[in-house]
């Protein structure tokens, strides 16, 4: 990345951290665009090359956590399958980490008071959640219809999503991914 991509997404991050934080201060509907902008210090209209959408401003690393997430299916190292490799890859997320806590029940506060957050939470975990099925059905061993690719990749991701709220997030995640892995038995 050269100088100049990276001062753009020193930039982006700064002013994604400053809207994030104030929209957690103050609420998603009080704080303006114009008023993150000028606390930026950049004009409105940079601020939206930046971020197309006011909700864009809150998940600036979607498309990141998209190519992360199908890179940990695809890029896993030889011998590893693929949803060992996915337990590694959510393992790694803030949302696990103990340090966090307290920022990351500010920031889930905040997506599930805001109904336009939340649907746009949603709409994102659905495009991860077609991403990921292409990745499996291109990546396993077994063809997989896409009826099952997309079971499979929204049974993966509600796995990360439930162990996120668990009062013990990472054994949650491993129970689950176990179960994924072993099945079921009554």
């Amino acid at each position: 990345m050269g100088l100049r991509e990276l001062k753009k997404a020193k930039t982006r991050k700064m002013i994604s951290d400053l809207a994030t934080g104030l929209f957690i201060e103050k609420g998603y509907n009080e704080v303006t665009t114009a008023e993150i902008a000028r606390l930026a210090e950049v004009s409105v209209p940079t601020l939206f090359k930046y971020f197309p959408t006011k909700e864009t401003l809150v998940f600036d690393e979607e498309d990141e956590r998209e190519e992360r997430l199908i890179a940990a299916v695809t890029q896993r190292k030889k011998g590893v399958s693929i949803l060992d490799a996915l337990l590694e890859h959510f393992s790694s997320y803030t949302a696990f980490d103990a340090n966090k806590k307290k920022e990351v029940a500010a920031f889930k506060k905040l997506i599930y008071s805001t109904p336009d957050l939340y649907i746009y939470a949603k709409q994102i975990w659905m495009r991860y959640e077609k991403s990921l099925a292409v990745a499996l059905q291109q990546e396993t061993k077994h063809a997989l219809a896409p009826a099952e690719a997309e079971a499979i990749a929204h049974f993966i991701l509600d796995a990360f999503h439930r162990s996120k709220d668990a009062e013990d997030p990472i054994a949650s995640l491993h129970t689950l991914f176990s179960l994924m892995k072993n099945g079921w038995k009554e």
